[in-house]
C-alpha cells in the first residue's frame, strides 16, 4: 500500500539533501523497474515559451534533475506559443499567469519564475519532495508502445486499481519528444526537452475495486499537429516518449504517473567542430583542444577517449581515456609540427561513435619585433636629468621577450647595463647636465632569435635654476613724505651650478621706490641669498593704508617668479592746537620733561 509513514518522509529529504550518486558508465541497463521512494512518481507540467528569457533557467533545472536521477519523477515541456494543445493544458485549464511555470501534481504545488539554474533546482526539488510525501490513491499506472513505423504507433495504457472501492479518475498520456525536432528552442539555443505534441489519452475513467482499465489507441504522427498547420509525421522512434498520469477527479491532484520510451538508446553524436580546426596552421605551442560531442539522449552520460600523435595520420596513441570534458591539454608541442587527434565517444551504456581525425600544425618562429618608438626621441635635446628610458618592442608570435639595454655616455657604441629584462623601461639614475648619452635595445625571444635595435642619442638640460625670495615689508605710522627703508632676499634654489639671471619686474605705484640692486647675474645655489636693499619715500595722502607686491622674475624664464607683499600706513592728521603744542614742546624740550616728572609720567 503506497500510504505516507514518518520514517518514509524522513528518508525522502535525507536522500535528496545528498543529490545525485554517481552512476557506473560499465554498467548495464536495468530493466527492473525501481520502487519510488514516494508514494508515487510526481508529474512536472512545466508551461514556457520560445521567446521566454528565464525559461532557459527553469528548463536547465528540470534537465538536471532528471539528468541526475534525484527523484522519481517526469515533467512534460508545454511550449505555449507554438503548441496550441500546450496552451489549452496551461494556460487554459491550469491557469498560468506567467512563464516559466512548473505545476506539480496537477498544481498541487508550482513554482513560478526562474533566476538561474541552480536556485531553480532547489526550489524543484523541494517541490518534489513535498508532492511525493503526499498521500495518494493506491493504483498503478503502465505503458506499453509498439513502433508500427511511418510515425505511427500502438500506445496501451493500463491502469489497476488496488483500493477496496471504485477509482474515479483523470487520464492525461501526453506524446513527448526526447529532444524536440520541430525546432522548439530555448533562448539558451536548447531544444526543448520532453516537449509535448498532443495527447494519445485525454479522458475520465472508472475503475472497479481491485480491477482494472486500459485501452489502445494507433497514434499517427501525420494525423496530429501543433494547431498551427504543422504535423508530426516526421516524428522517429528513438525520440519518442511518452507519459501517463492519472488525476484524481477530486482535487484534480496526481495519483500516479508512468513513462515509456519508444525505440532504444542511441549512441553519441559524432564528436564535431574541432579547435583548432582541421588543417589549421600556425596554432601556439600550448594549444587547447576543444570538440563537441553531446548524445542525442541528453540524458545519458557521455565519456570521450582522446587519440594523439605527432606526424600520424592515424593517431593511435591513448593520451586521455573516459574523460567527460569536451577538451584536452597536450601541453608544450614542438615548433613547426603536424600533429593528428582523433575522439571517440561512449555513452553509460556502452554504445560508441568514432569521429574523424583532424590535424593542424604548430607555428614557426619569427624574431622580435625591432626595438623603436624609444622616448626621449632619438636626437632629443633637453632632457631631465632623472629621465627614464622607455620603447616599444614584442614579438609577432606573442612570445616571452627579453630585452638587453646598453647606455653610456658620450659613446656611440654604449656598454651593456640591463640584461634579460622583461619590462620596457630602463631607470640610468641621476644623469649629469649638458651631458650626450648614447642607448641601444637587444630584443630577444624564449627560442633565442635576436633583433638588434639602433642606437639612439639624447642630450640632457642645462643646470635650471629657480628663484626663490624673502622679507618682511610692512611699515606703520609712516609720516607723509618720509623715507624708509627695508630689505629682502633672492635665492637660487634650483640644481646645481645653475645660474639665475633676475630683475625686479613689478613694484607698488604708490611711493618713490628704489632698489639696490635692482637686478642680478649669474647667481648659483652655492652662493646662497642675495640680499637687496630698499627704500621708498612715502606718499603725501595720510591716514591711508597701502599695500601691493614686489614681483622679481627669472630674467631667462618669466614663469619663474616670486612676491614680496608690502604695505605702508600713514598717521592721521593731527588738531591746529596740538600742532602749536607740539612745535612747543619741540623748542623747549626741558619744560616738556619738567611736565612730566611733575605730573608722574
Amino acid at each position: 500500500m503506497k500510504k505516507v509513514i514518518a520514517i518514509l518522509v524522513i528518508g525522502i529529504f535525507l536522500i535528496s539533501s545528498y543529490g545525485a550518486i554517481a552512476y557506473n558508465k560499465n554498467s548495464e541497463l536495468n530493466n527492473e523497474s525501481i520502487e519510488p521512494l514516494g508514494t508515487h512518481r510526481v508529474l512536472g507540467e512545466y508551461g514556457t515559451a520560445t521567446w521566454c528569457g528565464y525559461c532557459k533557467y527553469a528548463h536547465g533545472a528540470l534537465k538536471e534533475l532528471y539528468k541526475g536521477e534525484w527523484h522519481e519523477f517526469n515533467y512534460v515541456s508545454f511550449v505555449c506559443d507554438v503548441n496550441t494543445h500546450s496552451y489549452e493544458r496551461a494556460v487554459t485549464q491550469l491557469g498560468l499567469s506567467g512563464y516559466p511555470t512548473v505545476f506539480w501534481d496537477g498544481d498541487y504545488v508550482k513554482n513560478v519564475g526562474a533566476g538561474s539554474i541552480p536556485g531553480a533546482m532547489a526550489a524543484y526539488n523541494t517541490s518534489i519532495n513535498t508532492c511525493s510525501s503526499r498521500t495518494v490513491a493506491d493504483i498503478d499506472a503502465s505503458i506499453s508502445v509498439s513502433w508500427l513505423g511511418s510515425a505511427t504507433m500502438s500506445i496501451t495504457v493500463t491502469v489497476d486499481n488496488k483500493e477496496v472501492s471504485t477509482y474515479s479518475g483523470y487520464i492525461r498520456c501526453y506524446v513527448t519528444e526526447i529532444t524536440s525536432s520541430m525546432g522548439w528552442t530555448d533562448t539558451g539555443g536548447y531544444p526543448y526537452t520532453f516537449a509535448f505534441l498532443d495527447y494519445a489519452f485525454n479522458q475520465p475513467i472508472n475503475v472497479p475495486a481491485s480491477g482494472s482499465w486500459s485501452d489502445t489507441i494507433t497514434w499517427d504522427g501525420a494525423q496530429y499537429n501543433d494547431g498551427y498547420g504543422n504535423d508530426f509525421g516526421e516524428i522517429e522512434k528513438d525520440n519518442m516518449f511518452i507519459i501517463a498520469s492519472v488525476f484524481a477527479l477530486s482535487g484534480g491532484y496526481v495519483d500516479e504517473t508512468a513513462e515509456k520510451r519508444v525505440g532504444s538508446n542511441r549512441a553519441p553524436n559524432t564528436p564535431n567542430d574541432p579547435n583548432p580546426d582541421d588543417g589549421e596552421t600556425g596554432v601556439k605551442l600550448d594549444p587547447t583542444l576543444i570538440w563537441k560531442g553531446d548524445d542525442p539522449d541528453w540524458f545519458d552520460d557521455v565519456y570521450y577517449d582522446v587519440y594523439f600523435e605527432k606526424d600520424d595520420p592515424n593517431p593511435d596513441v591513448l593520451v586521455s581515456e573516459d574523460q567527460k570534458s569536451t577538451s584536452y591539454k597536450p601541453g608544450t608541442l614542438e615548433m613547426d609540427s603536424t600533429y593528428y587527434w582523433q575522439i571517440v565517444s561512449e555513452d553509460e551504456y556502452g554504445l560508441s561513435t568514432t569521429g574523424p581525425i583532424w590535424s593542424f600544425t604548430t607555428r614557426g618562429n619569427d624574431p622580435p619585433y625591432p626595438p623603436n618608438n624609444p622616448n626621449p626621441d632619438d636626437g632629443e635635446l633637453d632632457v631631465l636629468v632623472d629621465k627614464i628610458l622607455s620603447w616599444t618592442g614584442g614579438d609577432p608570435d606573442g612570445d616571452m621577450t627579453y630585452y638587453d639595454v646598453y647606455f653610456e655616455k658620450e659613446n656611440p657604441d654604449p656598454t651593456l647595463v640591463s640584461e634579460d629584462q622583461t619590462v620596457r623601461t630602463y631607470n640610468p639614475g641621476l644623469l649629469e647636465y649638458e651631458t650626450t648619452y648614447y642607448w641601444k635595445i637587444v630584443s630577444e625571444d624564449l627560442f633565442g632569435e635576436i633583433t638588434e635595435g639602433p642606437v639612439w642619442s639624447f642630450t640632457t638640460m642645462e643646470p635650471q635654476p629657480k628663484i626663490e625670495c624673502d622679507g618682511n615689508l610692512q611699515w606703520n605710522n609712516v609720516g607723509a613724505g618720509t623715507t624708509v627703508t627695508g630689505s629682502f632676499t633672492v635665492e637660487n634654489t634650483g640644481t646645481p651650478t645653475s645660474e639665475l639671471y633676475w630683475e625686479i619686474n613689478e613694484q607698488p605705484e604708490w611711493g618713490t621706490w628704489t632698489f639696490t640692486p635692482d637686478h642680478g647675474d649669474a647667481l648659483t645655489p652655492e652662493d646662497g641669498t642675495f640680499t637687496v636693499q630698499i627704500s621708498v619715500i612715502a606718499p603725501s595722502e595720510k591716514d591711508k593704508m597701502f599695500s601691493g607686491t614686489i614681483k622679481i622674475i627669472n630674467i631667462n624664464d618669466p614663469s619663474d617668479y616670486d612676491t614680496i607683499s608690502v604695505s605702508l600706513r600713514t598717521p592721521k592728521s593731527k588738531p591746529v592746537f596740538l600742532n602749536i603744542f607740539e612745535r612747543f614742546f619741540n623748542q623747549y624740550h626741558y619744560i616738556y620733561l619738567v611736565l612730566l616728572h611733575l605730573f608722574g609720567l
